[in-house]
């Protein structure tokens, strides 16, 4: 699992970095703050039918609201996404007075258990905020830090169990740059750093600078950093040719992850087309070129 840090909102990402869900938090009664901020953003970007959207929940659930931590899955709006999810992770307004943002441990625990409900789901591509806007909140730049540990956390706590992490992509995003660049400055090497530009074609001309995340964050504040080798795709060619495609699409399988392949299988990723396995890594992943140009490490031969 690959996590990013994206200079774009969550909710607007471009077409070119479409997610299969957006995890958002908010209150347990499921209400949305009117003020400028991050809820009047969300709103303006899902539609106005999310107050709505939001309401028929608290109708449907049997005490009215959700409990900290509880999760609902919403209608995706005009978002560009399968689904929305609402993670609770502060108390309901009190007489119009909100309640205080969450502290690290809940932002944390909201990220972590977001992405194992995810991971159940068919999803392969999540997209993620700097979680825990409000009264007291952390810095922003904190936030954002606090996320992306969370989803090497989780991953982590993933491979050590011998179970799949069920999601490809964790992009965390902010729209606004410097805090990307501040982010990574003090993650380290932990995630990869990707910017967002405004189209596919620019984006691609610009390098984005990459460190594979293999690590956890270990208590007392210390970590351990476990270092990956980058395989580097021993392909034929740098990139697929047309009958390469064809072929595959007509006769290739579908991707699995419990499929033991080799250098020179083909595949049909659902999400990322026709892809050509180039190579294997020393930690047992795949290393496969799709026919956008771009390589993504995939998991194989995985009961």
């Amino acid at each position: 699992m690959d996590v990013q840090l994206i200079a774009a909102p969550a909710h607007d990402l471009p077409s070119s970095q479409r997610v299969d869900a957006i995890v958002y938090d908010g209150p347990t009664d499921l209400r949305l703050w009117r003020p400028p901020g991050a809820d009047r953003e969300l709103l303006e970007h899902y539609g106005d039918q999310l107050p709505r959207v939001l309401e028929r929940e608290r109708e449907q659930h049997p005490s009215g609201q959700l409990k900290i931590g509880e999760m609902v899955r919403l209608h995706r709006g005009k978002l560009h996404c399968d689904f929305l999810l609402w993670v609770a992770t502060r108390p309901p307004e009190d007489a119009g007075i909100r309640a205080p943002a969450p502290n690290a441990e809940v932002i944390s625990r909201a990220v972590v258990d977001a992405l194992a409900f995810c991971s159940t789901r068919h999803v392969s591509r999540v997209a993620i905020g700097a979680l825990g806007w409000g009264p007291d909140e952390l810095p922003t730049i904190d936030r954002l830090v606090i996320v992306a540990r969370a989803a090497n956390a989780y991953y982590d706590a993933s491979y050590a169990q011998g179970r799949p992490a069920g999601i490809e992509e964790v992009l965390v995003c902010d729209p606004m740059p410097s805090r990307i660049r501040e982010a990574q400055r003090k993650l380290g090497r932990d995630v990869k750093v990707a910017t967002a530009g405004p189209s596919p074609s620019a984006a691609s001309s610009t390098p984005a600078r990459t460190a594979r995340r293999r690590s956890s964050d270990g208590g007392g504040g210390t970590s351990t950093r476990k270092r990956t080798t980058r395989a580097k795709p021993a392909a034929p060619s740098a990139t697929l040719t047309y009958d390469e495609v064809s072929r595959a699409r007509a006769s290739g399988d579908p991707y699995d992850r419990t499929r033991k392949y080799e250098p020179g299988d083909y595949m049909v990723h659902k999400k990322f087309g026709v892809g050509r396995v180039d190579s294997l890594t020393p930690e047992g992943f795949i290393m496969v070129l799709f026919e956008n140009g771009e390589t993504k490490r995939l998991l194989h031969d995985r009961s």
